[in-house]
């Protein structure tokens, strides 16, 4: 996976890109849910697989923190500012690091941004036994699982 990306700008431009439409899609999709249903309502959509509940979340998954939501909102940024530091020679030439780094930094900027505009995150996706998400905290999951599985294969390599 190596190779092809281009380096500098034309990198940087493609991850900006990509983490700007996680922000898109998540963000209009919150709007979508905000307009549809009031909070703590219910919306059966593949009963009894996923369901859309509207959420306020002020702390991080898992309901965990709960009401530190500037800590959290900082945690967060300072996070995916060391992320993007620590990676800062690998995005450029490795797509799955440059995937990964778009969809962990466009969803914890979705995230913030709710934080800073509502003082809570919104969640809404609800599956059977799990807490209630959203698609900037799927895109972290994602992204993330990304950078480790990478982070491993080079472990791997390095031991060779």
């Amino acid at each position: 996976m190596r190779g092809g990306i281009g380096r500098g700008r034309a990198g940087a431009g493609l991850l900006a890109v990509l983490a700007f439409l996680v922000v898109l899609v998540d963000q209009l999709s919150k709007h979508a849910v905000m307009q549809t249903l009031p909070f703590g309502e219910t919306l059966p959509i593949l009963p009894p697989l996923l369901r859309i509940t509207l959420h306020r979340n002020t702390g991080i998954a898992f309901g965990l923190l709960g009401g530190a939501n500037a800590l959290v909102g900082m945690l967060a940024a300072l996070t995916a500012l060391l992320l993007l530091a620590f990676h800062r020679n690998r995005w450029a030439v490795d797509r799955a690091v440059l995937v990964g780094l778009g969809l962990v930094l466009g969803g914890a900027v979705g995230n913030l941004l709710d934080r800073v505009r509502w003082g809570y995150v919104v969640d809404f996706i609800e599956l059977p036994y799990w807490p209630v998400f959203n698609l900037a905290d799927a895109c972290i999951v994602v992204g993330g699982g990304l950078l480790a599985l990478r982070a491993a294969r080079s472990a791997q390599k390095e031991e060779r």
